[in-house]
């Protein structure tokens, strides 16, 4: 887990800080509150927990920590 400080970017022809992070890699957890976001590895692994081993979110986030 990390904590990290994202500046977007103002131009007028930029996209919405949203499609700014997922072009990064990064899937936010929430699209209203831009706090959380996940990369697409993790995702991926975490499908294959879950898909593997039928581990639920809250422990794989658990895990993660």
């Amino acid at each position: 887990l990390y904590f990290l400080m994202i500046r977007f970017c103002q131009c007028t022809k930029a996209l919405s800080p949203n499609m700014q992070l997922f072009e990064t890699g990064l899937f936010l957890v929430s699209f209203t509150l831009l706090k959380t976001a996940f990369t697409f590895v993790v995702l991926d692994d975490f499908l294959m927990d879950n898909l593997e081993c039928g581990t639920s979110a809250m422990n794989y986030y658990s895990k993660l920590r």
